[in-house]
């Protein structure tokens, strides 16, 4: 089994685009990493998680769609909506700081699955979203900086408050 231990929210990996998954040279077994992801975001509680939030610098990420993992090998965007909602977000590597991040409303992406099989999949309202996030991680990008600097900083603030007093 991979240990998965997430990354200090300051950690470079998560600024850095990851590298392409190399099937015919697989870094880590792709249906054990797959699941090592699957349960650590379940575990966390959460709906989406990329190998980089993991320190694994490969373009995967995993996506809550049921009790089976989903996983999405060196991803591309093949289309998006023109329609942009505005949602709030969370996300593992920053926890407790929720902001309003605009993203496209639907997405097709084409991927390759744990078997190295292509596939391409249209997602929709919250899946796309979720999809989205977890393609920025890969290329290096987090939804702090989709977010105005303002709201950013009162986020960080509220985020301070709720960490004090849970340790109280």
């Amino acid at each position: 089994m991979i240990e998965m231990k997430y990354v200090p929210e300051d950690s470079e990996i998560l600024l850095t685009e990851c590298k392409d998954f190399d099937f015919t040279n697989p870094p880590h077994d792709p249906k054990e990493l797959a699941q090592a992801l699957h349960d650590t975001m379940v575990k966390s509680d959460g709906l989406g998680l990329s190998a980089n939030q993991v320190g694994i610098p490969y373009k995967v990420f995993v996506m809550r769609t049921g009790d089976e993992p989903f996983a999405m090998f060196n991803p591309k965007i093949v289309d998006m909506s023109n329609k942009e909602i505005s949602m709030k977000e969370g996300c593992l590597s920053f926890p407790l700081l929720y902001l309003n991040v605009k993203r496209p409303d639907a997405v097709r992406i084409r991927f390759q699955n744990e078997h190295g099989e292509t596939n391409t999949e249209r997602f929709i309202g919250m899946t796309a979203r979720i999809a989205l996030h977890e393609f920025d991680h890969m290329l290096g990008k987090v939804y702090t900086q989709k977010a105005s600097q303002f709201e950013t900083q009162r986020a960080l603030r509220k985020r301070m408050i709720l960490k004090r007093k849970v340790k109280k």
